[in-house]
């Protein structure tokens, strides 16, 4: 298994992370980021300020099409509004999803408009925006130049992960544990141009994590030893202990079990006083859904739908992150993706 590395900028406050991508013959395992800040607060304002106009008079057919092709929707999230009953409800289906689909939605939504003959939508909502003044505050009093996080200074030179411009190769299973894991703080001039779209993060810890990771399986499917699935597991935790959360463990889970855990999870009532979540879930898994070692599949909507507004109101307006690992089952050269969706409330595309 190799461990390969390309710089990719993440705002945590004053943190920039870099994602790894793990590769080897079975499974290719790949961070795709979505929407790395939330939608800019005018644009959710202008949203906000013509939601009713809109509601009545989009005109979704096409629409969605032009933001299915934008990369602002999925595929999933189209058969989501368009399961809706009546025009009016696919339309609130989409206003209450876009200020969550990352600082390039609005643009490509009044694109959008344009394309499909609803100039006055848009211009309704650019009239409503040049009325809107946003200036920059100053940096906040608890910004520190220096690292806010311990950073382990005792690695060895051939397993440290920097944040380099140059992509490096490190061998994970050497057989002496996995790798050390630093956090880098991003320049004051990243901080000032990025500080304005990103969630609110200051809260300490920064928010709770849950790392559930299922290696051994049995019943009927047959499904194979996860070899390295405790070294993915102990990076992400180590990694998110560095972040400042704090961090949960669940290893070796039936469907069952995972359903009824990750709900006690999202029940927890730190979650009030804590600015964001983390969910990674490390298992096998099919289109869709994830296996317990019980060889039974939970389903990734249902785990999205334990932590959405209406059952988890502890967490709403804050950042949930889920990150899943699973290799699909069928032909040789199949793909597992590892996914971040910083949004409030994301769909999973595998």
């Amino acid at each position: 298994m190799m461990l390969r590395i390309k710089p990719v900028e993440f705002l945590v406050e004053n943190s920039s992370l870099e994602l790894e991508r793990v590769k080897n013959q079975e499974c290719i395992s790949e961070f795709r980021v979505l929407g790395v800040c939330g939608m800019h607060p005018d644009h959710q304002e202008a949203l906000k300020k013509n939601r009713v106009a809109l509601a009545k008079q989009l005109l979704l057919s096409e629409l969605l099409e032009h933001l299915l092709e934008k990369d602002i929707i999925t595929l999933e999230m189209r058969e989501h509004i368009q399961a809706r009953v009546g025009s009016f409800s696919q339309n609130v289906e989409l206003l209450n999803l876009l200020p969550k689909r990352g600082p390039q939605a609005f643009d490509a939504f009044c694109a959008a408009l344009r394309e499909t003959k609803q100039a006055h939508l848009e211009h309704l909502l650019l009239s409503t925006l040049s009325g809107l003044q946003h200036v920059l505050p100053p940096l906040s009093r608890d910004y520190d130049l220096g690292p806010s996080l311990p950073v382990p200074e005792s690695c060895p030179p051939h397993k440290q992960l920097r944040l380099s411009a140059d992509a490096v190769e490190l061998s994970l299973d050497n057989g002496d544990g996995p790798p050390c894991l630093q956090v880098k703080p991003c320049t004051p001039e990243f901080y000032q141009a990025h500080s304005q779209l990103a969630y609110r993060l200051k809260s300490q810890p920064r928010g709770l994590a849950l790392v559930l990771s299922n290696v051994h399986f049995s019943g009927e499917k047959d499904l194979e030893f996860r070899s390295g699935g405790d070294v993915d597991h102990n990076t992400l935790v180590a990694l998110f202990k560095l972040l400042g959360y704090q961090v949960h463990v669940l290893l070796d889970q039936t469907a069952q079990e995972m359903q009824e855990k990750l709900q006690n999870f999202a029940q927890m009532p730190a979650h009030r006083d804590t600015d964001s979540c983390i969910v990674a879930l490390l298992s096998h898994g099919v289109e869709g859904g994830v296996y317990g070692v019980d060889g039974k599949v939970l389903q990734l909507q249902e785990v999205f739908r334990l932590f959405d507004n209406a059952n988890c109101p502890s967490l709403q307006n804050k950042p949930k992150m889920f990150f899943v690992q699973a290799c699909r089952g069928g032909a040789i050269g199949s793909l597992g993706h590892l996914l971040l969706f910083p949004a409030a409330t994301a769909s999973l595309a595998l």
